[in-house]
């Protein structure tokens, strides 16, 4: 691989999980949400042993907007003393109508590392929501602000080098999450391949915009991803 066909970016991600309130291995009565299962249909998504069970992706509901820049300086500082690695990004979540900010986080090894991880955000001058009344079991539409790592396949392709199993396709229109909900219906509907969980973003470069669907599959590679670019291709006008 040349480093020419490695870029970094920076963009947004807007995906739709299943969330739950998480109860316990968080601070008493903070707002703590979690996607046990981040990518509908695909199940074990680190491993099929329960013993080895890790957070895959969770949400700290903070009191106001941070932005990435707060997030992103937050996280440097304490990745020099935290004891597991972890990424943590700036973003928003919708459920029931109401928008949370947050602060999502990933790959920490276990779960007994969320409280210390919020312990650290709050002594970075992080202040977090109170825990609803009402537990929460709801979809939520997410959007992530973040920087992406990626091998350029060609102009348009990418294959994440930070996230197992993420390519990503470049299009040439923008769509609302519900066009691009009818849009993925209609594509896969036509696919005869593997099941895949698609989202929906865009990457900041050269001063513009291009938008673009992140793909998900634990066997992606880069014949699937042509194969599914083509399909989107076929279905947008």
């Amino acid at each position: 691989m040349l480093n020419s066909d490695i870029l970094e970016r920076y963009g947004n991600l807007l995906k739709a999980e299943q969330l739950v309130t998480m109860e316990d291995k968080i601070m008493p009565n903070t707002f703590v949400l979690e996607a046990p299962e981040p990518f509908p249909g695909f199940f074990h998504y680190y491993s099929e042993s329960p013993s080895e069970a890790k957070p895959l992706y969770v949400y700290f509901v903070v009191d106001k907007l941070y932005t990435l820049e707060e997030v992103t300086r937050a996280r440097v500082n304490i990745e020099k003393f935290f004891p597991s690695p972890f990424h943590a990004d700036a973003g928003t979540v919708t459920i029931y109508n109401k928008t949370y900010h947050i602060i999502r986080v990933r790959h920490l090894d276990k779960y007994d590392r969320i409280k210390d991880l919020q312990a650290c955000f709050i002594d970075q001058g992080f202040e977090f929501k109170k825990k609803p009344v009402k537990s929460i079991k709801e979809s939520g539409l997410i959007r992530i602000k973040k920087f992406y790592k990626l091998q350029k396949i060609e102009d348009g392709v990418y294959l994440d080098l930070i996230e197992k199993d993420h390519g990503y396709i470049t299009i040439p229109n923008y769509y609302k999450w519900t066009e691009f909900q009818e849009l993925t219906r209609k594509v896969k509907y036509n696919w005869e391949g593997s099941f895949f969980d698609a989202a929906l973003g865009h990457f900041h470069n050269d001063f513009k915009i291009e938008d673009m669907i992140r793909i998900y599959n634990p066997k992606i590679d880069l014949k699937m991803l042509l194969e599914i670019k083509k399909k989107y291709f076929e279905q947008i006008k």
